[in-house]
């Protein structure tokens, strides 16, 4: 399994407070049957610049690696990534490259926490359309809290983007046959963990998965994770 979407790397966000915790969420992934993760820590422009985020990334990844990352053949593979928060001006931002997943194009983007508007719409567009990006929106399910932001949402899923669906969303009752449907009707339909520690936001990748094949079918499911291969650039084996 490939799972998009992590806050595994230690100290560095709201995700993993440290390399143990980082540690035990990388085995309860494996045991789970992920091969291949994202770690994709917060990115706010309005916090710290590009070079500042990848310096502290490359930290976190060296405490990880010293915790034991790498010292195993059946370890799951760790990519280095961003969750990118949108921020006005994103299309234009001439080092934006450096966040996508190593080696790729693929831009993991998590919209704003608010009402959408057109020119924020506009802006992915470009960065899709005319710059190339392999745009994946992360958990675009916790923001349909109105029309407006389903109606942008509609013409976001026109362009050729990924969808990726939190993987709790769907093992809740009250958000699974939202996040059912927003699979169906993607054109790259997508699962991420959104893995944040042991305990309050686990790995539960396999739990996804479960839901996915049991309500759409193993070859939907085969479908997702070919998607998955393609974006982050890697193999995976059919399981």
């Amino acid at each position: 399994m490939i799972d998009l979407h992590t806050h595994i790397l230690p100290g560095i966000d709201d995700g993993s407070p440290n390399a143990g915790t980082s540690m035990r969420m990388l085995r309860q992934m494996a045991v789970q049957g992920t091969q291949i993760l994202c770690a994709s820590p917060h990115y706010y422009a309005d916090e710290q610049s590009i070079h500042e985020f990848c310096e502290k990334r490359d930290v976190a990844f060296a405490e990880f690696r010293q915790a034991g990352l790498g010292e195993y053949e059946d370890q799951p593979i760790v990519l280095p990534a961003a969750e990118v928060a949108f921020f006005p001006g994103i299309s234009e931002q001439k080092e934006l490259e450096r966040l996508c997943i190593k080696g790729t194009h693929t831009l993991l983007l998590e919209m704003p926490f608010c009402e959408w508007n057109d020119f924020q719409i506009e802006e992915v567009t470009s960065l899709s359309l005319d710059l190339g990006y392999q745009i994946v929106l992360v958990h675009p399910e916790r923001f349909l809290f109105s029309k407006n932001n389903r109606r942008l949402l509609e013409r976001l899923q026109e362009l050729p983007i990924g969808i990726q669906i939190n993987a709790g969303s769907l093992l809740r009752w009250q958000s699974r046959k939202q996040a059912l449907r927003l699979l169906q009707e993607a054109a790259c339909p997508l699962l991420g963990s959104d893995a944040h520690n042991m305990t309050t936001r686990p790995p539960n990748l396999g739990e996804g998965r479960s839901v996915i094949e049991r309500k759409l079918g193993t070859a939907f499911w085969q479908r997702m994770q070919e998607s998955a291969a393609r974006l982050t650039g890697c193999s995976f084996a059919r399981t």
